[in-house]
């Protein structure tokens, strides 16, 4: 009881005179911990809100488009195996007019749900009221594009439902399971202004369509623990006949896959960004502990020759470095809380959620004490094992001074340092080179975090730049409702305004090679064209081959082909034939994963004569309200997108959320720059405190004595330099592999600026550190700090 009464007393006494270095510590491992418990909180929270939204408004496990199909032909897909309960509905597309919006709007109508609790698909009234079965005129929208676009309850909104022009009036506003990611075709980014999701009553909507007592969807959701595999093999096999477009799961969704692929994002933050902090605090840690066992070297002596045991000594040494890392975990739990708190928020905003609140469990906060407590062990390992193998004989005997007589050391000292201070500069780095090391691994990892965190945003800007700007010289895309003939491409010519025209023809389809298949689009690109182009990540243009195909990276992976290899693809469209196609090329292309063939050779493959599905259009700006106007009216255009107003919303939204990310992530880099130059000037400051002092007695004024501390700290933040901007590039270049996904590839781009604001942040922080550092060696009490051995 005596022996830890005296060691309790002695260790917060220790606590209190290692507080400046405790709260660098503190920072640091708060860093790692925050983005740990942000990070997992998020993906719990992702995790745990979308399984809750599917499972409360049964959300679908299956979807199957198909063109037309008889009502009692619900019966027998209600009667394949695993399927618990089917729905049919009618969907299409179309373009609206709103008057608060110039351009012309793509969306997609669905037919209601029905309204009982056990249909799929339901909707979260989020304003208004829905639809009264005896007006056919009202509708709902997703709750985002009503925002985007100004709406009103009670506004018009004039629509084309292929072919039909109707005048439509809004009363409600709603949210959908299908809907948390709304995006039009072909794109990664929302556009709520100019695209929107309509729900309107099944009635009207089959007639505008011609499906009376018929369909052209199914929802299925399956019987607990049915894969859909088997499922969607009979359900294409049953609806083959009516033109079935391919059935795929909720994991194909387009929704569902965005989301799937943040969360995954998140995982690879979680684990490859907090580990770098907390292996930082240890590394501190060690070099504070290992400098207090050696300052200690007496006490430890006369502890052990009173009769104190070795074991309540080295726990002595461990209770302090649990202390030390306690306020880190609390800060880090404090930290991750608000953080995430404030990101899902910001996930609320960009994911239409009806509820989404942060949550981290208990075992979040567990797992987050343990990631810290295991390195802060293992950095306090070596200085508890050194204050256990010292024998009181050995403690009590003045350490050895340190011997600057070496020669490779005199020598670099000699012909770099060009003063005396300069050269005692050189000697005490020189001298422990292990540490000065480890502190250049630590002030890299701050820059190395800062260029790691800032460089996405030119990665994205490049994305975006190749997909809309190389890729993509269009003003507008055209798409039809089905595929029209040639006439259509000789009307698109003919409107004022329109100056050139190039078409595209796209169908579903299913792309096997051998027991692999993808769902994904077959495109036929306009040989020649000027106004879309193939682009890969390094912006090189490439023209559709004559036979064969050109697909994706992504799609060669996941299909594991090489040029050369021939590939099946079944299409879902039209007549549904089977083309077999020599894979001639592999693009690494920024969006998407389809596969793409030279427009004549997929007509004559599709044996229906020149037909295309859209078309790209560029035009002259003064005649764009008459090209509107026109395509307003235009009974078969089903969608109408803006190039220019897509960039416009593809970077305000990309700059608001890099906006918020960059703040975060730059304010870590500088608590762990902080933190690492702070603890390495305190330690120099204590064990060369005597040195320091007898240079002041010698005569040296104030500002060479600080020249000598700080200067030494300036030399290893210089010497981190590049190992921290090469780490960063590489760390990048690492977590861009991971974020990849079959939807996008981003391109691997380092900023200049980024670098250069990287070393201006770590040179910053280096700085501000060094002010206080400086305010205490002119404070120093030279008699004291002459009489100690310190």
């Amino acid at each position: 009881m005596r022996f830890r009464s005296t060691l309790t007393v002695k260790l917060f006494r220790d606590l209190w005179r290692l507080r400046g270095q405790a709260l660098a510590i503190a920072l640091v491992i708060g860093a790692g911990v925050g983005t740990m418990v942000m990070a997992v909180g998020l993906i719990r929270s992702l995790e745990t809100t979308r399984a809750a939204y599917y499972d409360q408004y049964r959300f679908a496990d299956v979807f199957a488009p198909l063109k037309r199909a008889p009502e009692p032909l619900m019966a027998q897909i209600r009667s394949l195996p695993g399927v618990a309960t089917a729905e049919s509905r009618i969907s299409t597309g179309a373009t609206l007019d709103v008057a608060q919006v110039p351009e012309p709007i793509s969306a997609k109508v669905h037919s209601l749900p029905r309204a009982d609790a056990s249909a799929l698909n339901r909707l979260v009234l989020r304003s208004g009221r829905l639809p009264d079965p005896n007006r056919p005129d009202e509708v709902v929208v997703n709750q985002d594009f009503a925002k985007g676009a100004g709406l009103q309850l009670g506004d018009p909104i004039r629509a084309v439902l292929y072919g039909k022009q109707a005048t439509l009036r809004l009363v409600g506003t709603v949210l959908s399971p299908e809907y948390i990611y709304a995006l039009s075709p072909g794109q990664i980014f929302p556009d709520n202004r100019r695209f929107g999701i309509v729900w309107m009553g099944r009635e009207p909507l089959a007639a505008a369509l011609d499906l009376n007592q018929a369909f052209n969807d199914v929802l299925i959701r399956l019987s607990p623990g049915e894969r859909p595999d088997e499922t969607i093999r009979r359900l294409d096999l049953l609806l083959a006949p009516y033109g079935g477009a391919g059935a795929y799961a909720r994991t194909d969704q387009i929704s569902d896959r965005f989301i799937s692929s943040e969360i995954d994002q998140l995982k690879t933050m979680a684990g490859v960004l907090p580990p770098v902090f907390l292996l930082v605090a240890a590394f501190l840690l060690n070099i504070v502990l290992a400098r207090l066992v050696d300052t200690e070297r007496e006490i430890i002596g006369l502890l052990k020759a009173f009769g104190f045991p070795t074991r309540a000594i080295m726990f002595h040494y461990v209770q302090l470095a649990v202390l030390l890392s306690l306020g880190g975990l609390a800060f880090g739990v404090v930290l991750g809380g608000w953080l995430g708190r404030g990101l899902a928020g910001l996930y609320q905003r960009f994911y239409s959620f009806p509820f989404l609140s942060f949550r981290a469990d208990a075992d979040v906060y567990w797992f987050a004490a343990a990631a810290t407590m295991v390195p802060v062990a293992l950095g306090a390992t070596t200085a508890v094992w050194r204050s256990a193998r010292l024998t009181p004989a050995q403690a009590m005997r003045p350490a050895a001074p340190p011997d600057y007589s070496g020669r490779i050391t005199s020598t670099i000292a000699s012909a770099l340092g060009p003063d005396e201070p300069s050269r005692i500069i050189l000697r005490g780095l020189l001298r422990t080179p292990l540490r000065s090391g480890l502190s250049v691994i630590g002030l890299a990892a701050g820059l190395m975090l800062y260029v790691t965190s800032q460089s996405p945003h030119a990665s994205i800007q490049r994305m975006i730049d190749l997909g809309l700007e190389r890729a993509d010289r269009s003003d507008l895309i055209v798409t039809f409702a089905e595929p029209r003939d040639a006439r259509a491409l000789y009307e698109l010519e003919r409107i004022p305004g329109v100056m050139n025209v190039q078409p595209f023809r796209a169908a579903g389809a299913r792309i096997r090679a051998g027991h692999r298949v993808m769902r994904e689009g077959l495109s036929g690109v306009e040989a020649g064209g000027d106004l879309n182009h193939m682009v890969d990540v390094h912006g090189v243009m490439s023209q559709p081959p004559p036979q064969g195909t050109v697909i994706t990276g992504r799609m060669a992976k996941l299909l594991d082909v090489r040029r050369g290899d021939f590939v099946t693809v079944a299409i879902t469209d039209g007549e549904r034939p089977t083309l077999r196609l020599r894979v001639t090329d592999i693009l690494d292309s920024p969006f998407g994963s389809s596969a793409v063939v030279d427009r004549a050779t997929f007509n004559r493959l599709l044996r229906e004569g020149d037909t295309l599905s859209g078309a790209y259009l560029e035009i002259d700006s003064r005649a764009l309200a008459q090209i509107y106007a026109r395509l307003k009216q235009s009974p078969m255009v089903a969608g109408v997108t803006v190039r220019a107003s897509m960039r416009h919303a593809i970077r305000e939204t990309v700059q608001k959320n890099f906006n918020t990310m960059t703040f975060f992530y730059t304010g870590l880099a500088v608590l762990v720059v902080i933190g690492v130059v702070y603890n390495s000037a305190r330690i120099s400051l204590s064990e060369r405190a005597r040195d320091l002092a007898s240079l002041r007695v010698l005569g040296f004024r104030r500002s060479e004595v600080a020249f000598v501390l700080l200067g030494e700290q300036a030399l290893l933040v210089i010497a981190s330099l590049p190992l921290g901007i090469f780490a960063g590039i590489e760390l990048w270049r690492f977590m861009i592999r991971r974020f990849d996904t079959d939807m996008f590839t981003i391109p691997f781009v380092i900023d200049p600026r980024v670098v250069g604001q990287g070393v201006l942040v770590v040179a910053a922080a280096a700085a501000g550190t060094a002010i206080l550092v400086r305010h205490r060696v002119d404070h120093l009490d030279l008699v004291r700090a002459l009489k100690t051995r310190e």
